[in-house]
């Protein structure tokens, strides 16, 4: 037997009676994590507690819903517990749970004190005892700043304006948080300073594809709010992947945050851009008095939200649609819209409301002059827009 061969044979004999070790990794104990921030222009103040997740229970993901909000972090709702909050003039507040016949509203309190009413530099003990008798504490002072209770409208023309926001320094605030709302998700950011200035191309660096914050024919909200040191370090630090450690926590007997924040800003954009391109504009249905009568959309407010980088891809779309309201009819009668442009091919999607994933109907059209003829996807029918004029 040559050498090469015995080699061969040697190591295939030693891989065969090797055997990986299987170790049982133990598992972690499950923790209350709780999440109540004090808000100084909320009806009531709510807290939310559950459990941290540790294998023992089977996820399984559901829709969000505001009633049952674990659902959309596929969270474990802690029930039953006993909720205190104590004001700085020793008022004690209860904290009720929000259980619906549905099963929904488990592990969500709420405690019957207004934004208006709360002190601003004044201390506030949570308590919470859970049915087996675990202890949560924690506490928070409300910074002392005039609360923003009604928005300022206005339109923001993305192409070429730059949003400018400013607002007095608020005692007891460790920072600011500025947050704008998107269809893709919201951009939030703190900052130590009492201004700041967003320009129309700034990108969303919390959603993965980077999209625009600013969205043409979208209404968007943006808030600037004097937060707390336990609001701050909790959403400033992060969690290790690895070591699950890192956040920065004062919550006594769990995880979590019990801030408070008081809204210093509150502005409501009406989000435009020039409409120059071909598939842009503000076209019309047009058709018989039949067809009128039945259509679900009659008017689309259409821009290009992003020109293509390639010959070969789409222009994005973004606007507004508005839907024909009978009766019984719920949701919004302007929603958003998104879609995509190529070479006269269009197709859009109708939002449930405001949120890209939320799709209430899909149209595949044509764009043949100034008119996008196309059909529905659960519609059905013919649906032609005409562009009109602009200024119109």
């Amino acid at each position: 037997m040559s050498s090469e061969r015995a080699f061969v044979l040697a190591l295939v004999v030693l891989l065969a009676g090797c055997k990986i070790e299987e170790v049982a990794i133990p598992r972690t104990k499950s923790r209350l994590a709780l999440h109540a921030v004090l808000s100084a222009t909320a009806p009531n103040q709510v807290m939310l507690l559950e459990r941290t997740r540790n294998g023992s229970v089977t996820i399984a993901g559901t829709p969000f819903e505001l009633e049952g909000p674990f659902g959309s972090d596929q969270g474990i709702a802690e029930p039953g517990a006993t909720a205190t909050l104590v004001a700085p003039d020793g008022a004690v507040f209860i904290g009720r749970e929000d259980l619906n016949p549905g099963g929904t509203g488990a592990g969500v309190y709420r405690f019957p004190i207004p934004g208006v009413l709360l002190e601003r530099l004044g201390t506030y003990r949570l308590n919470v005892t859970t049915t087996a008798g675990e202890s949560l504490t924690a506490e928070t002072s409300v910074p002392d700043a005039v609360a923003a209770a009604a928005s300022e409208q206005g339109s923001f023309d993305r192409s070429a304006d730059a949003l400018s926001l400013a607002w007095p320094r608020a005692a007891g605030a460790r920072s600011y948080f500025i947050r704008i709302e998107t269809p893709f998700g919201p951009r939030s950011f703190f900052t130590a300073d009492t201004a700041v200035r967003l320009t129309g191309e700034l990108r969303n660096v919390d959603v993965s594809s980077l999209p625009h914050v600013f969205i043409p024919g979208f209404p968007q909200a943006v808030t600037v709010s004097a937060v707390d040191s336990n609001f701050y370090d909790w959403y400033r630090s992060q969690n290790g992947e690895l070591s699950g450690e890192g956040l920065i926590n004062r919550v006594q007997g769990g995880l979590g945050v019990f801030g408070s924040l008081v809204r210093v800003r509150f502005d409501e954009l009406t989000v435009v851009a020039p409409q120059p391109e071909p598939a842009a504009g503000i076209f019309l249905f047009t058709g018989t008095p039949g067809e009128q009568a039945s259509t679900p959309y009659t008017r689309l407010d259409l821009y290009v939200e992003s020109h293509a980088a390639r010959s070969d891809q789409a222009d994005a779309l973004s606007g507004r649609y508005t839907r024909q309201m009978r009766l019984g009819d719920v949701g919004c009668p302007v929603c958003g819209l998104l879609g995509t442009a190529r070479r006269g091919h269009i197709e859009l999607a109708f939002l449930r409301d405001w949120f890209a994933g939320d799709t209430a109907e899909l149209l595949t059209a044509e764009l043949r002059g100034d008119t996008i003829v196309g059909s529905y996807r659960g519609h059905g029918g013919i649906a032609r827009f005409v562009r009109q004029p602009a200024g119109r």
